[in-house]
């Protein structure tokens, strides 16, 4: 082995600073201190540079996991030990937390495609939400958290996350017009699985508007549906109330109770002057328990939780339809007959409410024909007992019960709803067993009372009822059915989670036609784009629009031209006194001198007529002649110089209509064709 020498170790040193070549830019070991010098001086090592490795330039499941192990800073660059703890990480399976943090990522689009800063933002505010020391969250909830982060602005991401922190599972944070936040965080006294937002505290407002008293945590059906009826048509005072509690910040923090309390308290003019309104609300919508509503507020919002909401609230609707209910219509009025009848026995109630707008209808289910045979003929709600007489007979009576009945000695029933579906779901009807002495019939036949449907429908099968109760009930479609066959899994990523998009196709297109057409009309114009007909004459490609500019245009007076203005100028030149010339030389001065008229001749006799003195006589005379126009130029520069000479001709021309452009876009040849 040869060895180089002491020269060219030396020679060597001169091209290394600090371990790097400057020659060649190389990262070296420092041997050049050794070489030739072995036997005389200790090997001095070096530490080696640290492997850096850009986090951008790694996989997604690398990147998400480098800002994992960054303990909340941001990491541009990883060292080789920490790509090992990043291995690590992903090929433990045994640590939940962050494979399903890794999941998530990949099935979130929006984080496939987000940069290095926003994936350290999400990562951390996972681990602020989620603490990695604590419960392992669901895969589904951090897919969510997920996506609801990627989907809001930028400003509003930090209180998204401190929602999430504080346990309130927010999909957005809401806002008023006026770009306040409009809150919906906090707990109140509404069902923790209940989503209130801006539109459903618009039909807490419309509820609150209405006169009667109702248990407003267990809303009335008939309720319910008047609530969305008056958002609909935007009726008074609830548009009043709504415009200004929209406007007011964090107002979907507050209760149910102080919403209606607010409203049902104020006075009932204060809707017809918007600076009062809100200053009433800024007065007087106070409250620091959310979630537990003092008894001073329910009180004012009128909150009757001992009643039967859907029972008094249907007592209402048939006194305001113009029945005669017991308690609430006036018995003294003419109108109504008396009539002595039998008092009813008291009958076991049927359909019971036992709270949540659920209904227990097993006591009506086994006395009906599917359950076995008859134990209780004549159990039945909201009947009227009458005797047996066969010579008396009443219009408007409900219908009577046949013979048999009478040979067997039964009493002679008579029942208001025979509907068996109408009994079922009538909360009024079979829930009311109260005995009366006397029942008040009016003179004149009454009308059947419409239905009130339940709010809660038990499993069993309903018959007539209309199709928006059908679509409002509780309960799963057929299509649902045929899916939660299939998979749990599938039924739950489909129907709830929304991951599995349903495919549209031309089959199912048209049976959602069929059905719109066939059950729900009013919807077709908002569901399907009906492609309207064009009526005859209508412009619709750019040769028509062509076409008719061409027509106009031909229609129109003729313009002058270019050429034709520049004639008349010529022509007015022309008639012009010609100007003297100064001459090239003195002869020819002295002859247009001469021609000058007398008092231009301004050099006395007898004295040398230089060029000069006459050329500046020349020059006055020609001042004094008038200019010529100029005969040069576009359309619009001649206009202005025969606007000098015939200013008559010229506003005869500018009250002549343009014709209209023909080149251009499409867009542009509609806007001409408008201006016509």
């Amino acid at each position: 082995v040869t060895l180089p020498s002491s020269e060219a170790a030396a020679a060597a040193r001169q091209h290394i600073v600090d371990g790097v070549d400057t020659e060649t830019g190389e990262v070296l070991e420092d041997h050049t201190e050794n070489f030739g010098n072995e036997s005389n001086s200790p090997a001095q090592a070096t530490a080696p540079a640290p492997e850096l490795t850009v986090v951008a330039t790694m996989p997604l499941r690398h990147r998400v996991l480098a800002q994992y192990i960054g303990e909340g800073e941001y990491l541009y660059h990883v060292d080789a030990s920490q790509k090992k703890e990043i291995l690590r990480l992903e090929m433990d399976t045994d640590n939940s937390y962050v494979q399903n943090l890794l999941l998530a990522a990949e099935n979130v689009e929006a984080f496939k495609k987000a940069i290095e800063h926003d994936i350290h933002k999400i990562v951390n505010a996972v681990k602020k939400i989620f603490p990695v020391d604590g419960k392992t969250p669901e895969l589904a909830t951090v897919i969510q958290f997920l996506k609801t982060w990627f989907e809001t602005e930028h400003i509003d991401r930090g209180l998204l996350v401190k929602e999430w922190a504080k346990g309130n599972r927010v999909s957005a944070i809401q806002r008023t017009e006026s770009g306040a936040n409009a809150g919906g965080g906090n707990k109140t006294d509404r069902n923790p699985d209940y989503e209130h937002t801006l539109d459903t505290l618009d039909v807490e407002i419309a509820m609150a508007t209405l006169p009667m008293d109702f248990n407003i945590y267990e809303l009335p059906g008939s309720v319910y549906r008047r609530a969305k009826e008056i958002v609909k048509k935007k009726e008074s005072p609830f548009k009043e109330w709504s415009a200004a509690l929209r406007a007011t910040p964090g107002i979907l923090d507050y209760s149910r109770a102080a919403i209606f309390a607010l409203i049902r308290s104020a006075h009932p003019e204060f809707y017809h002057y918007p600076g009062r309104l809100q200053g009433y609300i800024n007065a007087n919508l106070t409250e620091t328990d959310h979630e537990n509503p003092t008894e001073e507020a329910l009180t004012a919002a009128r909150h009757t939780p001992e009643k039967d909401a859907v029972e008094e609230a249907n007592r209402q609707l048939a006194a305001a339809r113009g029945e005669y209910v017991e308690g609430i219509s006036d018995p003294n009025d003419p109108k109504w007959v008396k009539t002595g009848t039998s008092q009813p026995t008291t009958e076991p109630e049927l359909v019971k409410n036992v709270g949540n707008g659920i209904f227990d209808v097993s006591a009506l289910m086994q006395n009906s024909s599917t359950h076995g045979t008859e134990t209780n003929p004549e159990t039945t709600s909201n009947v009227q007992v009458q005797k047996a007489d066969s010579d008396e007979k009443q219009a408007g009576d409900a219908v009577q019960a046949g013979e048999g009945d009478l040979g067997t000695g039964k009493e002679a029933v008579t029942v208001e709803n025979q509907n068996q579906a109408e009994t079922h779901q009538n909360n009024d009807s079979v829930s009311q067993s109260e005995p009366e002495a006397q029942q008040n019939v009016p003179e004149s036949q009454q009308e059947e009372p419409e239905a009130a449907w339940p709010e809660y429908f038990e499993p069993g099968r309903y018959e007539g009822v209309p199709n928006e109760v059908y679509h409002a009930a509780n309960g799963i479609s057929s299509t649902q059915v045929k899916d939660a066959r299939v998979s749990l899994m599938y039924f739950n990523a489909r129907h709830v989670e929304k991951t599995i998009v349903k495919e549209r196709s031309p089959v199912l297109d048209m049976g959602n036609l069929v059905h719109v057409l066939a059950l729900q009309p009013e919807n077709l114009e908002a569901e399907f784009s009906v492609e309207p007909e064009i009526p005859e004459g209508a412009f619709t490609t750019t040769a028509t629009l062509r076409e008719f500019i061409d027509a106009h245009n031909a229609s129109l007076p003729a313009l002058l031209s270019a050429d034709d203005i520049k004639a008349l100028l010529e022509e007015y030149n022309a008639t012009l006194p010609s100007q003297m010339p100064l001459g090239a030389s003195v002869d020819e001065t002295y002859a247009s001198y001469e021609q000058l008229p007398e008092e231009f001749q301004r050099i006395e006799n007898g004295t040398k007529h230089t060029a000069t003195a006459m050329k500046a006589c020349i020059k006055e005379y020609n001042a004094t002649l008038p200019a010529p126009v100029k005969t040069s130029g576009s359309r619009d520069a001649l206009l202005e110089q025969l606007a000098i000479i015939n200013p008559d001709l010229v506003a005869q021309e500018a009250q002549k209509s343009s014709p209209l452009k023909v080149s251009g876009t499409k867009a542009d040849l509609i806007q001409a064709v408008k201006s016509v």
